[in-house]
């Protein structure tokens, strides 16, 4: 029951900072084997039981990234599924070219969440990804209020300014392979 409540959060989560579909399945599973594990550490009375799982999937992916950072550069696949390209669109207003634009997007929004900081990535994970609670936010990361608030607002700031940077080289890069002809689109 705890599994289904929190897979798709913990993934979101996790999915931030790692860009690796395999890897956050496999660090997704890996919370959940822990907190099994540790179960009978959690204490309600000292939090919610949603921080104390996030708190250890943090710990899972610091863990992951310290390793990859020790083992020799692998090429890395491309991102072929996501949780949430896996599951499947119930809406009755489902559009295949709009569902496709809205994957591209969120392909590209992860791809510039993944060049802010650490902390910064997490926290705008947790809230945009997870619609946690800044106060929440603050608990889950041994954060004040304050920090997490600033770190949201500069981390919006930093977010727009990656992807305006990417559509700076993606125009750049349509007008070098179409000359004149595409400048007239741009």
């Amino acid at each position: 029951m705890l599994v289904d409540r929190y897979k798709r959060g913990i993934a979101n989560f996790i999915g931030a900072s790692v860009r690796s579909a395999p890897d956050v399945s496999d660090l997704s599973q890996e919370t959940f084997l822990r907190a099994y594990a540790h179960l009978e550490t959690f204490n309600p009375q000292l939090g919610r039981f949603s921080t104390w799982i996030y708190q250890i999937a943090r710990n899972v992916v610091r863990t992951h990234l310290g390793k990859s950072l020790r083992r020799p550069a692998t090429q890395e696949l491309p991102e072929d599924q996501t949780l949430e390209n896996t599951l499947p669109d119930i809406s009755t207003e489902a559009n295949p070219a709009e569902g496709i634009l809205r994957a591209e997007a969120e392909r590209e929004l992860r791809e510039a969440l993944a060049e802010l900081p650490e902390r910064t990535r997490t926290v705008l994970a947790l809230r945009y990804f997870d619609n946690m609670e800044y106060h929440t936010i603050a608990s889950t990361l041994g954060l004040s209020l304050g920090n997490v608030k600033t770190l949201i607002h500069r981390g919006k700031i930093a977010l727009a300014r990656k992807m305006q940077e990417r559509d700076t080289r993606l125009h750049a890069r349509t007008r070098e392979k179409g000359g004149t002809r595409a400048l007239l689109f741009v």
